[in-house]
């Protein structure tokens, strides 16, 4: 392999257009060589800007290129599971966007497809493992200075859909970014959930607006997770960790507190394209740099896994209206 990474991108729409562009301005050892979407105008497009990278119409066929080191999986959801197992037979290491599949069935084929062939491709795209505000509230956490983390809480806020979402769809959707950051912040596994929703209104009583999930960690802590789907003012996220002896918690916003004219005023950002912009370049770039060193770091598909395995506990439960068990399995060796 030369100094630069060659980088092919499936999905050319706002996650794999933001990808694809982040590589080309940010990430100077990687170069995108080759862009796949249905839209053939669309990939056009992302690829002219991008120095006139390769355009496929077959996801396969990028994913086979020899100039191909490694593959960003930005398609829709219910692709993921299937093109990252195209990705580890042709091995070739991938970044795969979450979720890693539609639930946790399909996400343990991944698993045993990568464990059949002995070595780690892929990492999963929780690029809340990289945004400054998590990080710190994790550093202070993980420092003991609070004691023992008791209680972990995050809210997610969407500023709207552009239908009415169920409750599958906000889970597997949303809340599976703070599941994994929970599991991920908590440092230990969920071992059981009792979701409540609220569906936008009685007529649509499949319908999630408003979603709250508790948490039950393995050794007894506890967790909250609220997401609110349809919030339509803008796009917040925030988290926070209860220790023995103190709090650390996130800002929900990135912007300045501003005061002016007898008001104090703040930014609330559009969406998580504006709220993650550092940690999705920052994340592209831990990514490179392990192919350019032939290893794979950052989430696992393990991680995608587990909380696939959380996320579908999470919506069991808010059908039934009871607690539920996640019944996880032993980890495999590949995944440390």
């Amino acid at each position: 392999m030369s100094d630069t990474v060659n980088i092919g991108v499936i999905g050319a729409g706002g996650m794999g257009g933001r990808h694809a562009v982040n590589l080309t301005d940010e990430i100077g050892s990687a170069r995108v060589a080759a862009i796949m979407d249905v839209d053939a105008a669309r990939a056009e497009d992302v690829a002219a800007r991008c120095g006139g990278s390769k355009v496929y119409a077959d996801a396969e066929a990028l994913i086979a290129d020899p100039d191909v080191d490694g593959v960003v999986i930005a398609a829709p959801n219910r692709f993921h599971a299937e093109l990252t197992r195209t990705c580890i037979a042709a091995g070739k290491p991938v970044l795969c966007e979450k979720p890693l599949a539609t639930d946790g069935e399909e996400g343990r084929r991944v698993i045993e497809a990568e464990v059949r062939g002995g070595r780690r491709l892929t990492q999963v795209g929780f690029m809340r493992e990289y945004d400054p505000d998590h990080l710190a509230v994790k550093r202070v956490s993980d420092s003991g200075e609070q004691g023992r983390a008791l209680v972990f809480r995050s809210v997610h806020i969407n500023p709207g859909w552009n239908d009415f979402p169920g409750l599958g769809d906000v889970v597997n959707g949303s809340l599976v970014h703070d599941i994994h950051s929970a599991r991920w912040m908590m440092g230990e596994e969920i071992s059981r959930v009792y979701t409540s929703y609220l569906p936008f209104s009685p007529a649509m009583p499949d319908s999630a607006r408003y979603v709250v999930v508790q948490l039950q960690f393995e050794s007894g802590s506890l967790g909250n997770l609220e997401c609110n789907s349809d919030a339509g003012y803008g796009y917040e996220i925030s988290v926070s960790i209860t220790g023995e002896s103190g709090v650390a918690q996130s800002g929900p916003l990135s912007s300045p507190v501003v005061r002016r004219s007898n008001a104090i005023r703040q930014w609330v950002e559009e969406d998580w394209l504006q709220r993650f912009r550092v940690a999705y370049i920052d994340e592209m770039r831990a990514w490179v740099k392990s192919i350019g060193e032939g290893r794979t770091a950052g989430p696992s598909a393990w991680d995608g896994y587990a909380a696939m395995l959380v996320a579908d506990a999470c919506i069991e439960s808010g059908v039934s209206s009871k607690p539920v068990e996640v019944d996880l399995p032993d980890r495999p060796s590949i995944y440390g």
